[in-house]
């Protein structure tokens, strides 16, 4: 995966770039930044269908795109000018007030094909001959179908990686949410840690991080609460189980704010922890805090990756992940992955997480998990300063 830099247009780019909204106001820097991506991949159109690519593209989400799968949003760049938002007509207000498109199209979704006003509107952008970037592992097979027939000339092209190297760089803007949402999770575990009593379910726990996380201001939200034998679970949902004296405790936060998120991992113990215990998480915050120094602007995220494995080896632990950490913005899982599998370089304002995990299946659960934002001569920890995780913290 390259990230895209420089710019270069085609001849039917520059042939259609009277195409569009004219008189519109000065378009929003993200759409300005798909656009160059896109016409540095030689494209003539970038058309986004997924959830959170065309929330990213038009800076709010649709509500019935979350929830109504018959029900499409599209986003639509074309040439040096064109763009458009293509939603359900119950949605043809909100759009108007809230896109970063001027031009917003309705249609009706018991008599129109959302594809036929997709294949429209790269017509009417003069671009039914030419290379068209869309979410080719998103599209529905009747919609492409339907495309196909319409632009019989058209080439389709996937653009996960242009949406993903664009995404991965983020605004000054975007990084002030993503700070905002990190601080307010971590803050949110912090209080919640403080009132864990033995005897508490799981779920008594759960629902603190509910409240506290809805009266911060994020309500689309998701969250894990394990103990004992739940901890050792990597995915672990929330239970009844009450929390005992001894028990490893894990809770993961996953925010939304403003459609960005957020994402914090705290290990605890039920009381004292246990000579092995303290053990295990010292050789995983040790792995963490070398990670740490290599994180600046040029150093490989695979090399962050190796370095990982290679301490925790060192210290007789196997990694239960095959990556240390992840991109974080509009998704959870974003580029860059810290694995072994990528060929990124860090470069500032990425932003990622670091999550050192290693679990001891039927036994017990370890597992750290911070924000950070690579800057132009190192990195800043977005999380870590309010709950540190430094040592296994303490509880009940």
């Amino acid at each position: 995966m390259k990230i895209i830099h420089e710019p270069a247009e085609s001849a039917l780019t520059q042939s259609n770039a009277a195409a569009g909204n004219a008189g519109r106001r000065p378009e929003h820097e993200t759409l300005a930044k798909l656009r160059t991506a896109m016409k540095a991949g030689g494209y003539d159109a970038l058309v986004a269908l997924s959830q959170d690519n065309v929330t990213y593209t038009a800076g709010f989400l649709v509500p019935s795109h979350a929830t109504n799968r018959f029900r499409r949003t599209i986003a639509v760049l074309a040439g040096d000018r064109f763009g458009t938002q293509i939603v359900v007509n119950v949605e043809e207000l909100q759009a108007k007030a809230r896109s970063r498109f001027d031009d917003v199209r309705a249609y009706n979704q018991f008599t129109q094909q959302p594809a036929d006003v997709l294949a429209d509107a790269l017509i009417e952008a003069g671009v039914a001959e030419g290379r068209i970037a869309i979410e080719l592992d998103f599209i529905p097979a009747a919609d492409f179908l339907i495309l196909r027939k319409r632009l019989p000339n058209a080439k389709f092209e996937p653009c996960a990686d242009l949406f993903f190297n664009a995404r991965m760089i983020k605004t000054d803007e975007e990084i002030g949410i993503l700070r905002r949402g990190g601080v307010v999770t971590e803050r949110v575990i912090y209080d919640v840690l403080k009132q864990i009593k033995v005897g508490m379910t799981e779920v008594d726990v759960a629902r603190q991080i509910v409240d506290q996380m809805i009266a911060a201001g994020s309500a689309q939200f998701k969250y894990r609460v394990g103990s004992g034998v739940n901890s050792s679970v990597t995915n672990c949902g929330t239970t009844n189980k009450r929390i005992e004296a001894g028990d490893v405790i894990r809770i993961e936060v996953l925010g939304d704010f403003d459609n960005y998120r957020s994402n914090v991992t705290r290990t605890a113990v039920a009381g004292k922890p246990t000579e092995r215990q303290k053990d295990i998480w010292g050789k995983l915050i040790r792995a963490r805090e070398l990670c740490k120094t290599m994180l600046r602007p040029g150093v490989p995220v695979a090399d962050v990756y190796k370095a990982y494995v290679a301490t925790c080896r060192e210290s007789g632990i196997e990694p239960t992940l095959k990556f240390l950490g992840h991109g974080i913005g509009q998704t959870i899982h974003e580029e860059p992955y810290i694995t072994d599998t990528r060929t990124i370089v860090f470069e500032p304002n990425i932003t990622f997480t670091m999550e050192p995990l290693y679990m001891l299946p039927g036994e017990m659960g370890f597992h750290a998990e911070d924000m950070y934002v690579i800057t132009e001569r190192g990195f800043d920890s977005i999380t870590g300063t309010i709950c540190s995780n430094d040592e296994l913290i303490e509880v009940g």
